[in-house]
C-alpha cells in the first residue's frame, strides 16, 4: 500500500474541499439578460418580427406597434415560464446524489461524490460510476470509458493505472486515490467544451410542424382570397390587412411556454410520488409508450433473496456446498445473491479455503471464481453461477425451477478435472403488489415484457404467478441482448420503456425511449435513465404513465384549440370579406385577440384531466384536419351571428369588427372548456385557474366591447346577446366534437384507470 492507505482525516478533507471546491462541474452561471435576448432569435419570434417589418413597410405603424406588443408579451412570458421550469428541474436534480465508498478517519463509508478531494482513498466495484480521476493502488478493474472517448471496447486497469471521472466499472474491484476533482478532471474539461451546444428538442419539432401545416394552409388561402379581391378591384391595403391577420393567426406564440410549464409541473407532481424526472422530454415519450421491458429481480420480485433449498452431490455435504459458495462471494460488493449465500454459510472455521484471488461475478460469463488453497494444502478453483455456464452436469434442477427458484451451481476444479459440488435454490418471491401492478399496466394499454437472466422455467413460473403471458417473457438474456430487444421493438415503430438497476442495464436504459432506473439502481443505471424511482417496485411507473398522459391531454387541448382558432379566423375573415365586402378583423384587434387567448391558454397546464385509456401520440395531420372541421362549425356560427347582429342592431363596419373580436375571444375560451376532454362529459372538473383565466378573458373582451377599447362601443343588448351566443355554441360544440374526433382517430375515451397506492 501507499501513503494513502489510511485515508484522509475529516479535518484535512474539509480544508482541501474549501481550497479546491466541490467535486462537480460548476453549473453555467445564470445570464438572464442573454437568455432573454435569445428568446427573440427563434422561429416564432422570426415570424412576428417579419410581420412587424411588413406592417411598417406598408405604413401601418399602429399595427406594427400592436404586433411588437405581442412579441414582447410572449417573449417575457416564455422567459418567465422557462426560468420557473428550470428552477423546478434543478430542485429535482439536487435530490439525485451519486455516492462513493471513501476511507475517512480510518473508516470506510459512503460519501456524496461532490465532497471528494484529492488524495481521498476510494473503493471501486462493479456498477460504480468513477466519481473523480483516480490512480489505482490495489486491485484490477475493467472500465467502460465510452462517455469520454466514444470507444465501446472496455479497458483493463491495474495498479499504477488511472481511471477517469464518468467512466463505469464493468468488472472487478480496486482501491485508489483521487488525483483530480471537478473541472480539473478529464470529464470536467470535456464538459466545459459542451456547455454552449444546443440541440433541437421534440417540443420545438412539434411547434415547427404545427407552424408548417398552418403556414401552408394560410398561404393557399391568402393567395386565393387575394386573387379574387384583386379581380374585384379591392384596395391593396385591405388585402395586406388580411395577410397580416392570417400570418399572426398562424403563429403558436405561447405553445413552447405552455409545454415547458406543463411538463415542469408534471415533474414536480411526480416527485411527490417518489419519481424523479431527469429529462423533461421523457414526459412526452411516456404518454406514447406502448411496451415496457421490465427486469424481474427487485422490480417484480422483492429482491429479498434467501437460500431456500440445497442439493449437495456426494461426497460433498450441505456445509461444504455453502462454504465453497461463500468463498466465491464478495461481501463488499453488496450483490444480493452473495449476501444471501453468506448469510446461510457456516461460521468461519480453520478448514475454510484460503482465497488467493477472487474474480467477482461477471454478467458475461454468469459466474464468479475464487482461486483458493484448501485445508490440505492443495490448490483449486471454486466457481459459482448459472449451472448451464459452469461446464458440468447438474442433475435434479427441475424441482428448483418448477418452484420458481433460481438455481445456483457450485463447482470445484482441481487441475483439469471440474466436479459439481451441488446446487443452491434461491427464492425471491414476487412483490405483494406485483399482480395488481401488471394488471394496472395492461389496463393502460401497455404491454409488459419480462426480461431476465434467469432460466426459462423460473421466469415462466414467476410470470404465471403475477399474470404476465408466456409470450411476453424473455429468459436467459445477456446484457447485450436486452439492448437488442429494445431496438427490435423500436424498429417495429413502438415507443419502448425499459426498467433496470445494474451496470449491465445501462445500454438498454439509454437506448429506450423511456429509461427507468429502479430505487436500488447503481449510479451508472441512474445516469443512463431519464426517470428515477425512489420507492421500491414499479408503482412510480404508473404515476409516470398517468401524469404524462394528463400532460398530453392538456397539450392536446391547447394544440387543437389553437388550430381551431386559426382556421376560425381564416374562415371568418375570408367569408366575412365576401359577405360584407370588407375584412372584419384588423391587425390591432388580432393582436389583442392573441394576447387574451394566450393568457387563458397557458392555464391549460394546470387543468385537472383524466389520463387516456391507451397510449397517445402526436399526429399533426389528423389534428389539423379535425380542428379545421371544428373551425368550420364555430366560424360559420360566428359569421351567421355577425350577419344577424349587423342587420338587427344596425352596426357599422367598425362596430362589426368589434363584435367579431368579442365573439372570437369568447368562442376561443369556451372552446378550451369544450375540447379539454375527448368525451361527451367531463371526467374531471376544470381547474380553478383555468376557469378563472377563461372568465377573465371573456369579461375583458366584454368590457372592451362595452366601453369601446380599441373599437367603438357596442350596445349593451348586443354585448349580452353575444355572451349568450358564446355559451350556446360552446354547449353544441361538446356534441359536435365527438363524431369529428372519432372520424380522425383522436376520440379515444378518457378514463381514470385503477391505480395503486402512490400512483397519480
Amino acid at each position: 500500500m501507499t501513503q494513502w492507505s489510511a485515508g484522509l482525516t475529516t479535518i484535512d478533507a474539509q480544508a482541501r474541499l474549501a481550497h479546491d471546491g466541490p467535486n462537480e462541474i460548476a453549473p453555467v452561471p445564470p445570464r438572464p439578460f442573454i437568455d432573454l435576448l435569445r428568446k427573440f432569435w427563434a422561429p416564432i419570434p422570426w415570424l412576428l418580427e417579419a410581420t412587424i417589418v411588413l406592417a411598417l413597410a406598408t405604413g401601418r405603424a399602429k399595427d406594427a406597434g400592436a404586433v411588437a406588443l405581442l412579441l414582447f408579451f410572449n417573449v417575457f412570458l416564455a422567459f418567465a415560464q422557462e426560468r420557473r421550469a428550470q428552477h423546478a428541474l434543478d430542485l429535482l436534480r439536487a435530490r439525485i446524489v451519486v455516492h462513493a465508498k471513501v476511507l475517512r478517519d480510518g473508516t470506510w463509508g459512503k460519501l456524496a461524490s461532490r465532497e471528494l478531494v484529492t488524495d481521498d482513498l476510494v473503493r471501486l466495484v462493479v456498477g460504480d460510476v468513477v466519481p473523480a480521476d483516480i490512480c489505482i493502488d490495489d486491485g484490477e478493474i475493467q472500465v467502460d470509458r465510452s462517455v469520454l472517448t466514444g470507444e465501446s471496447v472496455p479497458e483493463e486497469v491495474a495498479a499504477k493505472g488511472s481511471v477517469y471521472a464518468g467512466s463505469t466499472v464493468t468488472r472487478g474491484d480496486a482501491t485508489g486515490h483521487v488525483i483530480a476533482t471537478g473541472e480539473r478532471t478529464k470529464f470536467g474539461k470535456t464538459a466545459g467544451l459542451m456547455r454552449d451546444i444546443q440541440t433541437v428538442g421534440s417540443v420545438q419539432r412539434l411547434v415547427l410542424g404545427i407552424v408548417r401545416s398552418l403556414a401552408i394552409a394560410g398561404v393557399v388561402i391568402v393567395l386565393g382570397v387575394s386573387a379574387i379581391a384583386l379581380s374585384e378591384q379591392i384596395a391593396r391595403s385591405e388585402i395586406i390587412v388580411f395577410a397580416l391577420v392570417v400570418m399572426l393567426a398562424a403563429i403558436p406564440v405561447a405553445l413552447p411556454a405552455a409545454f415547458t410549464l406543463a411538463t415542469a409541473l408534471g415533474a414536480l407532481e411526480l416527485s411527490r410520488n417518489g419519481v424523479l424526472v431527469t429529462h423533461l422530454t421523457a414526459m412526452e415519450d411516456a404518454a406514447s409508450m406502448d411496451v415496457l421491458c421490465c427486469d424481474k429481480t427487485g422490480t417484480l420480485t422483492l429482491n429479498a433473496i434467501r437460500v431456500d433449498q440445497t442439493t449437495p452431490y456426494a461426497p460433498y455435504t450441505r456445509e461444504d456446498l455453502l462454504r465453497f459458495a461463500a468463498t466465491t462471494c464478495d461481501a463488499a460488493g453488496q450483490d444480493p445473491i452473495d449476501l444471501a449465500i453468506l448469510a446461510s454459510a457456516p461460521a468461519h472455521a480453520a478448514s475454510d479455503p484460503t482465497v488467493e484471488r477472487l474474480i467477482p461475478f461477471d454478467p458475461k460469463t454468469k459466474s464468479a471464481q475464487a482461486f483458493v488453497r484448501l485445508a490440505d494444502g492443495t490448490h483449486a478453483v471454486l466457481a459459482k453461477g448459472a449451472p448451464s455456464f459452469l461446464g458440468v452436469a447438474f442433475p435434479s434442477l427441475d424441482d428448483l425451477a418448477a418452484k420458481g427458484e433460481r438455481a445456483i451451481g457450485v463447482t470445484i476444479a482441481r487441475g483439469a478435472v471440474t466436479t459439481a459440488v451441488g446446487a443452491i435454490g434461491l427464492a425471491d418471491p414476487p412483490r405483494p403488489d406485483a399482480a395488481q401492478l401488471v394488471a394496472a399496466i395492461a389496463q393502460r394499454g401497455v404491454e409488459l415484457r419480462m426480461i431476465t437472466g434467469d432460466g426459462q422455467e423460473t421466469a415462466l413460473h414467476v410470470a404465471a404467478e403475477i399474470g404476465i403471458p408466456s409470450l411476453s417473457v424473455d429468459a436467459s438474456v445477456f446484457p447485450d441482448q436486452k439492448l437488442q430487444i429494445v431496438q427490435r421493438e423500436q424498429k417495429k415503430g413502438r415507443i419502448v420503456g425499459m426498467t433496470g438497476d445494474g451496470v449491465n442495464d445501462a445500454p438498454s436504459l439509454r437506448a429506450a425511449n423511456v429509461g427507468v432506473a429502479v430505487s436500488n439502481a447503481t449510479d451508472v443505471a441512474k445516469a443512463a435513465a431519464s426517470i428515477i424511482l425512489t420507492q421500491p417496485g414499479l408503482v412510480g411507473v404508473l404515476s409516470a404513465i398517468d401524469t404524462s398522459r394528463k400532460i398530453y391531454q392538456r397539450m392536446l387541448t391547447y394544440v387543437v384549440a389553437k388550430i381551431v382558432k386559426y382556421f376560425e379566423i381564416v374562415f371568418v375573415t375570408s367569408v366575412g370579406f365576401f359577405i360584407f365586402r370588407h375584412f372584419v378583423l384588423s391587425p390591432t384587434l388580432m393582436v389583442a385577440l392573441l394576447i387574451l387567448n394566450d393568457f387563458a391558454s397557458l392555464s391549460i397546464a394546470t387543468d385537472r384531466v383524466a389520463p387516456s385509456r391507451g397510449f397517445d401520440a402526436w399526429r399533426i395531420g389528423r389534428l389539423v384536419a379535425a380542428a379545421a372541421s371544428l373551425a368550420f362549425f364555430t366560424g360559420a356560427a360566428i359569421v351567421g351571428f355577425s350577419i344577424f347582429e349587423r342587420t338587427a342592431a344596425r352596426l357599422d363596419l367598425a362596430q362589426l369588427r368589434g363584435l367579431t373580436f368579442f365573439a372570437m375571444v369568447g368562442m376561443g375560451q369556451i372552446a378550451l372548456l369544450a375540447l379539454r376532454e375527448r368525451d361527451a362529459v367531463f371526467h374531471e372538473a376544470p381547474s380553478r385557474f383555468l376557469l378563472g383565466a377563461v372568465g377573465f378573458a371573456i369579461l375583458a373582451a366584454a368590457a372592451m366591447a362595452f366601453f369601446g377599447v380599441l373599437m367603438p362601443p357596442l350596445p349593451p343588448l348586443v354585448v349580452g346577446e353575444t355572451l349568450a351566443f358564446i355559451l350556446f355554441v360552446g354547449l353544441v360544440l361538446l356534441a359536435v366534437k365527438l363524431p369529428i374526433y372519432r372520424a380522425f382517430g383522436i376520440g379515444r375515451e378518457a378514463t381514470a384507470p385503477t391505480s395503486l397506492k402512490g400512483s397519480s
